[in-house]
């Protein structure tokens, strides 16, 4: 199947899954609703009571994330800096060497060596 074939699947079961919403709202307004369309009882209050848990559920992501991101600057203050960030070859020393850096630039293959964290330990030519 093709990528448009199952985009179009899934638009079309989210749209369903919106059926029992539109439906319940609909009795509410007083419209007659056929059984058929509408077999599972589900009324207005149950969609209700959803939206009576919502704060929470959205407060929790919130302080989900506000806690994550305090890890994240807490983390650099105490000490034990984020590796992610520090420029590639730092650990070797071999960025900084001119030398090495001009015969690299001369090479058109370039073997480099990483480390377990990711980092280069080492590159030649």
């Amino acid at each position: 199947m093709s990528a448009v074939v199952i985009t179009a699947l899934a638009w079309l079961l989210w749209l369903a899954m919106w059926i029992p919403f539109l439906f319940a709202l609909g009795r509410h307004f007083g419209y007659d609703l056929p059984e058929i369309l509408f077999p599972s009882q589900i009324s207005l209050a149950t969609f209700l009571s959803l939206l009576q848990v919502m704060p929470y559920v959205v407060g929790v992501a919130v302080l989900v994330f506000l806690v994550g991101a305090l890890r994240e600057r807490l983390k650099a203050r105490i000490g034990t800096a984020d590796d992610r960030w520090r420029p590639i070859g730092i650990d070797t020393g071999a960025a900084l060497d001119p030398e090495k850096l001009a015969a690299w630039q001369k090479t058109q293959i370039l073997h480099v060596e990483h480390g377990p964290r990711g980092r280069v330990t080492n590159a030649r030519g």
